[in-house]
């Protein structure tokens, strides 16, 4: 009986350590500072647009860099894994190339080159 207890606590433990070490590798995939918070005041205009369009907040009307700085602040406090993921997403959406056509002949050329089932043109 006292055998049967044993295992099944060794069991339990170790079924505790192996789910600490799959929290520690999520942990290192995520950023080890993560959840440290990061000062909006050492932050550029960009990356401070940045964060604001990923927490769906406009910025259109604010000239200055303080004002945008203190709308962040006011949006809530700013970790460091925030800002990571709003950069990520900033060089994602830059990556979207777009093509300038010169003619009708040009359009075609390409769009039988590439195969591509969606064309957006906007003329």
């Amino acid at each position: 009986m006292w055998l049967k207890l044993l295992l099944l606590l060794l069991y339990f433990l170790a079924l505790f350590a192996l789910a600490r070490v799959l929290e520690a590798a999520a942990w290192y995939e995520t950023g080890f500072f993560a959840t440290q918070l990061v000062d909006p005041v050492a932050l550029s205009f960009r990356k401070l647009r940045s964060i604001l369009e990923c927490r769906g907040l406009g910025y259109a009307g604010l000239p200055e860099r303080k004002d945008v700085r203190a709308l962040v602040q006011e949006s809530g406090d700013l970790m460091e894994g925030e800002l990571y993921s709003a950069l990520k997403e900033e060089e994602a959406s830059e990556s979207v190339s777009s093509t300038n056509f010169s003619g009708e002949m040009h359009f075609y050329e390409l769009v039988e080159d590439t195969k591509d089932g969606i064309w957006l043109v906007q003329v």
